[in-house]
């Protein structure tokens, strides 16, 4: 299902029919590279129809770190479509996913025609860029615990559902990939949520957890 917060979400059905007709639907398994950091002269655009990606960035000394989960309705490459510059990050599909893959050039085409898509495209990256900012003064201000605390709160946000127990979530990402995402080694991740489980804030499973002290764990996010 697509929010209504996504960019594809943002647009109205004539919108939305037009957009679809620029380009072709396509598969994708999970873990293919769906955008590569560092690519030049790629005219692609790619929205998420269905199913998960990961953003990630691999520094010089070849530390990878993950910015982002992005959902269906999500759109691909929009930095690069805009200021014309190599690809800064990576994305790779998380689990199956459904694209529609477009040039950039059809899209800039489209965009005349339709300006209001083009202010949905600056709110859309106006968001990402919120998001980002919030998370780096959280990685300057913030120990493990609650990094990791806050993006077990997004998490749950996101894609909990609520049980009797708590707030269950499927995770869509593993514990390597959550330690990634936390700036911290896995064996860090691996204490936090020892002890979280320990005050009784959650409980895990096999790729999945459920927040039972949802406040507590905001709280020590925050």
């Amino acid at each position: 299902m697509i929010s209504e917060d996504t960019f594809f979400g943002r647009l109205d059905e004539q919108e939305r029919a037009e957009l679809l007709a620029l380009g072709g639907r396509r598969s994708f398994a999970a873990g293919t590279i769906l955008i590569l950091q560092g690519e030049v002269d790629d005219d692609r655009l790619i929205l998420l129809l269905d199913g998960r990606a990961k953003v990630t960035r691999t520094a010089e000394d070849d530390h990878e770190l993950m910015l982002a989960i992005r959902d269906a309705g999500e759109l691909l490459g929009e930095l690069a479509f805009i200021d014309g510059q190599p690809r800064i990050a990576s994305v790779t599909a998380l689990e199956p996913v459904e694209a529609l893959v477009f040039s950039a050039s059809r899209f800039r085409s489209f965009l005349h025609s339709a300006p209001r898509v083009a202010v949905v495209l600056l709110e859309s990256v106006t968001s990402r860029f919120r998001d980002s900012t919030v998370k780096r003064l959280e990685f300057a201000a913030s120990d493990t615990l609650g990094r990791l605390a806050a993006r077990i709160i997004e998490l749950a946000d996101r894609y909990g559902e609520p049980t009797d127990a708590g707030i269950a979530v499927a995770m869509p990402i593993s514990q390597d990939e959550l330690a990634s995402w936390t700036g911290a080694s896995r064996a860090g991740v691996a204490q936090g949520l020892q002890t979280m489980r320990e005050l009784g804030w959650l409980s895990t499973e096999r790729r999945r957890l459920i927040v039972h002290d949802p406040s507590a764990v905001r709280d020590r996010a925050a």
